[in-house]
């Protein structure tokens, strides 16, 4: 995936998804966004606000015992880093666990690390999400934003980035390594090595990983070996966009995020769609076969999750095309009819603001990670409709 400074601005403000995405947005007139096919129009039941002062919150993923687990990448180094153009290594990463009443951080001393961009605006990359793995122990996706050779500068601990590890620091599968050795995506005409790991799932005895930068899926074997299950195509822009985008003319990265298995027993995935407005698409994956897009029109969409029954759930992290210092919007939430591809507006209240990472609860409450920019961050549920 090829790097530009401005896009990657942008990508690591959204909470360190896209890593170097190539899509510089320009603050005019953006692609239309599809509006869903049916919208609800009654009032959401009032949010509720289940933990706060959160830093950095990425992904919350649901647990076996019902607990809720929210990765926080943290606010990078002890000391200030304040160097445009530096990136500074710390160990102020966590995952901060919700169980009834009881909430608190459960593992502390993760690795983090505070990108200075030319303003001198930072933002901070780290855990992106988490899983139990049994025995007291976690599963841990780090994003990068960057490549192999710029993980090894941070310095000793600074390894984990890149990679799918347990919190303790073993390395179960090095994505960043894969993307450095193979560079997939660059049967799209993207050349340069970028890698940014985001979501994964359990397939089996492997693992499969969305990798945002580098625009691709791959699986992690119980090894650590990694192959490419497939490439994310890029996106084709409107005629009458006004991005420009360092892809081949007329196209922008594609940005992968969120994975959830259906119970069908497909994966579905989301991607950004370079982050412009309504370019955002849902896709079916079986193994073995060529992924089909789902359903398309949303906007930045940056996690899936399922409900009671079996329908998706998305979660965008804007509504409109924006590179900084430009307001990517309001986040949404969206239902996704996983037979039919249609689309249903979930009403939030106009609460979400840089909205990152969601779950759904079994009685179909959702909770959403928000305000994930610094840490200030907080952990939302919107109760179910009774």
């Amino acid at each position: 995936m090829r790097g530009a400074n401005t896009s990657w601005a942008r990508a690591a403000a959204i909470a360190a998804i896209a890593g170097a995405l190539t899509a510089s947005v320009l603050p005019a007139q953006a692609a239309p966004q599809a509006a869903p096919r049916s919208a609800a129009r009654s009032h959401a039941p009032a949010a509720v606000v289940v933990a706060s002062g959160l830093h950095n919150p990425r992904d919350v993923q649901l647990q076996a015992d019902g607990s809720l687990l929210v990765a926080e990448a943290g606010s990078g180094p002890d000391t200030p880093c304040t160097t445009p153009g530096t990136r500074c290594f710390g160990f102020s990463g966590s995952l901060y666990r919700v169980k009834g009443r009881a909430r608190g951080r459960v593992v502390t001393g993760l690795p983090s690390e505070m990108g200075v961009r030319g303003d001198g605006t930072t933002a901070v990359n780290g855990a992106i999400q988490a899983e139990a793995a049994g025995g007291g122990t976690y599963r841990v996706v780090y994003g990068l934003n960057g490549t192999p050779a710029i993980r090894a500068a941070l310095g000793a601990g600074g390894e984990a980035f890149g990679t799918l590890s347990t919190a303790g620091g073993t390395v179960l599968g090095d994505l960043a390594e894969h993307e450095g050795r193979y560079d997939p995506d660059a049967v799209e005409g993207n050349n340069e090595v970028f890698s940014n790991p985001h979501h994964f799932v359990r397939d089996g005895k492997d693992f499969l990983v969305t990798d945002a930068a580098a625009n691709d899926l791959i699986r992690v074997h119980p090894d650590g070996t990694t192959t490419t299950e497939f490439v994310f195509p890029d996106n084709t822009l409107p005629a009458a966009s006004d991005v420009r985008a360092a892809t081949p003319a007329g196209r922008v990265q594609a940005v992968p995020t969120g994975i959830v298995r259906g119970r069908d027993g497909a994966f579905y995935l989301a991607d950004m769609g370079g982050m412009v407005q309504g370019l955002s698409r849902i896709w079916r994956y079986v193994p073995g076969s060529a992924p089909t897009v789902l359903a398309t029109g949303l906007t930045d969409v940056t996690d899936l999750d399922l409900d009671a029954r079996g329908d998706l759930i998305a979660l965008s992290y804007g509504s409109r095309s924006g590179s900084p210092p430009a307001d990517s919007g309001p986040g949404s939430l969206t239902r996704i009819d996983p037979r039919k591809g249609t689309l249903t507006t979930i009403d939030t209240g106009g609460l979400l603001k840089e909205p990152a990472g969601l779950a759904v609860g079994p009685g179909g409450d959702i909770y959403v990670t928000n305000h994930t920019l610094g840490t200030g961050g907080e952990l939302l549920r919107f109760p179910a409709r009774r």
